[in-house]
């Protein structure tokens, strides 16, 4: 699980990957709402909208930073001209979210608590009770 993340940086780099998480979870609704059919529009907003409480608090951030690209991908390939006004939100959309899943969660994020870097000490017990 290590390799899907980066290093958690913490301080103003992790505040704004804090940010950025957020912004795309908030605009995760608004695609989603733009791109559902009647038949699927009740599954897809609950989709969108668990999508962006786990995305905003942190947990599995490149995958579902991914989902959500490939969300507005679909819904922007899938109604063509139908949507051609909203063109820059789904290219800004398409684009925080790969943002965020190639940069990762940063520290203020659940992932950074559970497959955050660990501190192992070693002590010198064993070698300090060894006659010499």
């Amino acid at each position: 699980m290590q390799r899907l993340y980066s290093m958690f940086p913490a301080g103003r780099a992790g505040a704004g990957l804090l940010i950025l998480r957020v912004v795309v979870a908030l605009q995760l609704p608004a695609v989603s709402a733009c791109c559902a059919r009647p038949v699927l529009a009740n599954w897809m907003e609950w989709l969108a909208q668990a999508t962006a409480v786990l995305l905003c608090i942190g947990i599995l951030t490149p995958l579902l930073a991914m989902l959500c690209a490939a969300t507005a991908a679909f819904c922007l390939l899938n109604h063509g001209p139908q949507i051609q006004p909203l063109l820059p939100m789904f290219g800004l959309v398409i684009a925080n979210a790969i943002a965020v899943g190639l940069l990762g969660p940063g520290a203020y994020s659940l992932d950074a608590k559970f497959f955050g870097r660990r501190l192992i000490l070693v002590s010198d017990k064993d070698s300090a009770t060894e006659p010499q």
